[in-house]
């Protein structure tokens, strides 16, 4: 089953090239993977609270298990100290699809 992965990110800016070697890195993790970036949003506005990021990446991967080929993998753990200088946040989270569940539950009916 595939799995959603939503990135809340906030680049530097004036870190072109820790970003540059950040997907340098990343890229053909993701790729090996099966990893899709299918959609980016940029934060606009905030109507409450406060602005956690600037950007949002919703990711697809074919599974749980693809998602921690990546973010648990040597590559990735050498590339940490590259990717704190190339955002300033940096959030990501495993998201729960509700509506393909409550199909999975009904056709269990």
């Amino acid at each position: 089953m595939s799995v959603t992965v939503v990135a809340m990110v906030t680049l530097n800016d004036d870190e072109p090239m820790a970003l540059a070697e950040y997907f340098r890195v990343t890229g053909p993790l993701m790729e090996r993977a099966g990893a899709v970036i299918t959609k980016t949003f940029d934060i606009n506005e905030v109507v409450v609270g406060h602005r956690p990021a600037k950007k949002v990446f919703i990711v697809e991967y074919p599974s749980r298990a693809a998602v921690d080929m990546v973010f648990k993998s040597p590559e990735y753990e050498a590339v940490k100290p590259t990717r704190d200088i190339a955002f300033s946040e940096y959030s990501v989270t495993v998201a729960a699809d509700n509506e393909a569940a409550a199909a999975d539950v009904a056709s269990v009916d």
